[in-house]
């Protein structure tokens, strides 16, 4: 599967507008501008695991495909979660109570394009291979 790898942060568009949109306290956007996330993605069967590291926080997921799991954002809010496979395109939604938010990864080229989607702001963060 070509999303399975380590990726390092290359740049993020539209960032702050996503992140006003899903009300991220000022002093965590802050934290977040500042921060180079990694991302790593392994796959073991219908098993997948998806580790996020922004700062010092650490998001580690691990979920099979079409089933509902709960998580937790990296600002602590509860989330119930489901991924589904679009050909090699991983499509998140995330739910906290009436609120979704809709998480696109893909790989184009050598790079994986993780897309945030809450209302009508969409935040790019694109990732290289690591």
């Amino acid at each position: 599967m070509a999303l399975v790898g380590k990726w390092e942060y290359v740049s993020a568009d539209n960032l702050d507008g996503y992140m006003e949109a899903a009300a991220v306290p000022e002093n965590l956007r802050e934290v977040a501008k500042k921060s180079i996330p990694t991302l790593e993605i392994s796959n073991a069967g219908d098993s997948w695991t998806i580790k996020t590291t922004v700062s010092d926080k650490v998001k580690d997921t691990t979920f099979k495909v079409g089933e509902e799991f709960d998580s937790v954002s990296l600002t602590g809010q509860p989330l119930k979660c489901t991924v589904a496979m679009e050909g090699e395109k991983m499509v998140e939604t995330q739910k906290a109570g009436d609120v979704s938010v809709i998480v696109t990864r893909e790989k184009v080229g050598d790079q994986l394009i993780s897309t945030m989607t809450l209302g009508g702001q969409t935040a790019t963060i694109t990732f290289k291979s690591a």
